[in-house]
């Protein structure tokens, strides 16, 4: 996805999460944006068709959303812009919003190998206390890491791989 489509993305996700007054308000929203974007994937190919005219999918999205006013309006703001694309975008982005209402950051977690439901329970517990906030981690595996953790939380990487310590060593070593 190219930057200037995740800046747009951005924009539309919190002009939807900025018409909820609190955080209730704003988790039912995101949770209407979301089974609408669950619903519309299966009309995927006619969303997404060029031949259909814009004012068609509009009626299409009235009539399975007309009775939430906030997701009929803000699909149908994307339709008009041409921008509907963006859609799973915004709404992963609002759920983000939701989560930062919340106080509830998101990590992603690399390790090594799987780890074990106490070792990703026991990571959560440690980056909520270095945080001071409630982390909810991701957690994948890529085996180049060799060993240890590899965490990225917001625009911070954590980086205490095994894969990073000996290139680090190296370069000690070259020095």
């Amino acid at each position: 996805m190219k930057s200037t489509d995740r800046i747009l993305a951005t924009r539309y996700a919190r002009a939807y999460d900025a018409l909820s007054k609190d955080a209730s308000q704003a988790a039912t929203a995101c949770e209407s944006l979301q089974a609408a974007a669950t619903q519309l994937a299966k009309a995927r190919s006619y969303m997404q068709d060029p031949a259909v005219a814009t004012t068609e999918k509009q009626a299409f999205v009235q009539k399975l959303f007309g009775a939430q006013t906030q997701v009929s309006a803000f699909l149908t703001t994307l339709l008009a812009t041409k921008r509907y694309y963006l859609l799973d975008v915004c709404a992963r982005e609002v759920q983000y919003l939701l989560d930062k209402r919340r106080g509830i950051l998101r990590a992603q977690v690399q390790s090594a190998f799987e780890l074990e439901s106490a070792q990703k329970k026991k990571t959560e517990e440690v980056l909520s206390k270095l945080t001071g906030k409630t982390v909810r981690a991701q957690f994948g595996v890529d085996p180049n890491l060799l060993g240890g953790l590899q965490v990225r939380i917001e625009d911070t990487l954590i980086d205490g791989s095994f894969k990073r310590r000996f290139e680090k060593l190296q370069e000690e070593l070259l020095k």
